[in-house]
């Protein structure tokens, strides 16, 4: 990855806000607990924008800009949105929809790869280049429209860290509402060889088939995050209870939502009812 300072993503991130090519704006977080599993909601009016689901158009502004290749359902509306092509596979992107400044999406350059299909080697070699170069960020992956994704052209995410509920899951705390597989790599992201981040998520991935009923040949919907040298995995059963809905960042507690009616249906639900249903039960080995 060619060096990049953060000092001109973020003055180029800014640029493309000022324009309209990237949709960011002012938001307000609203702390929450889970009995013991923190929440945060961060409420973003410009996530109004925002596609929430598979198919879904975007706002009519956009409508003339370019898409990412030929199979992509993402649009470039500048080509400053590119940042660098990492591993020879994927293209690291600034995210048109942003909630972070600046906050990154990694997109295979194969443009007609799916979001249903479960993570390779060059995803992972592309994701460690990801939290490798760039300061505090960690990667998620919602695999299928029932663990969160709204496009189909297959790509991860970078988010700025941490994630709320990231310490649960390294301290094996009993709180965590959902199923939920976690490995850490002693050696560190840094070190660690592609090839067995994916051995681990393989076996994680034959575990969610079986919690879930699914064969190799059925759509397994799942989450992945990787941060600070750990890898979470979380089984997915749908996308959405009513409104209240959430990716992987959300399953580990960072919800994101266009207006407080968001928070107001997860509160209403309960959201540990929420996050039960949106994975699948906590159950004891």
């Amino acid at each position: 990855m060619t060096q990049i300072s953060e000092s001109t993503i973020l003055a180029t991130f800014d640029d493309l806000v000022s324009k309209g090519s990237i949709i960011y704006g002012p938001y307000e977080t609203v702390n929450g607990d889970v009995d013991g599993y923190p929440m945060a909601f961060r409420i973003c009016p410009s996530l109004t924008k925002k596609p929430h689901a598979v198919g879904a158009k975007l706002d009519p502004s956009f409508d003339k800009s370019e898409k990412w290749g030929p199979g992509s359902d993402m649009y470039l509306t500048d080509q400053r949105l590119r940042v660098a092509v990492l591993n020879g596979t994927h293209d690291l992107a600034l995210n048109l929809f942003a909630i972070d400044r600046p906050q990154f999406v990694l997109l295979t350059l194969d443009s007609y790869r799916r979001q249903h299909e479960p993570l390779d080697v060059d995803d992972f070699k592309a994701a460690l280049e990801m939290v490798n170069e760039l300061k505090d960020i960690y990667a998620i992956f919602n695999c299928s429209e029932a663990a969160g994704c709204s496009r189909v052209h297959k790509h991860m995410q970078g988010l700025r860290g941490p994630p709320t509920a990231f310490d649960s899951f390294t301290k094996g705390s009993s709180k965590i509402p959902f199923k939920s597989f976690a490995h850490h790599f002693t050696s560190g992201f840094s070190s660690v060889p592609a090839s067995d981040i994916l051995g681990v998520y393989q076996q994680f991935l034959e575990k969610t088939r079986k919690l879930l009923g699914k064969n190799e040949q059925e759509v397994c919907p799942h989450n992945v995050v990787l941060w600070r040298d750990w890898m979470i995995v979380v089984p997915r059963r749908q996308a959405a209870v009513e409104k209240a809905s959430a990716n992987a960042a959300g399953m580990l507690g960072s919800v994101w939502v266009p207006e407080r009616s968001g928070v107001d249906v997860w509160l209403r639900l309960g959201c540990k009812s929420v996050l039960e249903q949106l994975g699948a039960p906590a159950t004891k080995e």
